[in-house]
């Protein structure tokens, strides 16, 4: 059974479609951030775990637990890799989304505790953006970016 909900989103606005681009980029930023580290210091034989806060550099765009949740998922990634090798079934370290050049894999993880979903005839999803997304966008303190959406929810 899959515990993912996955959805095709559409902005309602020109500046809502540039918030969320700009919130995505930065979660595809960050994923490939760690996921460089991690690789350098697994082809160095250093500790994979090793790495620097990288939490920090991305809260004010995507929020402490977008940031938090990306870690998170690419901790596992990792520890799934290692879990792999260990049976010695043939796998590769986890990859990138990507790069800035040639376009970035536009997506993010977000806790099912920090996102608001409505389902009806006029679906709608809210999802929470930084503190500097905020400012740029000229949202409120407690305004989230808000999105149309299509899809099943688990």
């Amino acid at each position: 059974m899959r515990r993912t909900n996955t959805f095709v989103v559409r902005p309602r606005s020109e500046q809502d479609a540039e918030l969320l681009h700009e919130l995505l980029d930065a979660s595809a930023s960050l994923w490939n951030e760690l996921t460089y580290e991690h690789r350098q210091n697994y082809f160095d034989g250093k500790s994979v775990w090793d790495t620097a806060d990288y939490r920090k550099q991305y809260v004010g765009v995507l929020g402490s637990a977008a940031a938090q949740q990306l870690i998170r998922k690419s901790k596992r990634a990792w520890k799934s890799f290692f879990s792999l090798k260990e049976k010695g079934e043939h796998c590769s370290p986890p990859g990138y989304w990507g790069n800035e050049d040639d376009g970035r894999t536009l997506r993010t993880y977000i806790r099912n505790d920090q996102y608001t979903l409505e389902m009806g005839d006029r679906s709608r999803l809210e999802i929470p953006v930084g503190k500097e997304l905020k400012e740029k966008y000229d949202l409120g303190y407690t305004e989230r970016l808000r999105l149309e959406v299509a899809g099943v929810p688990k």
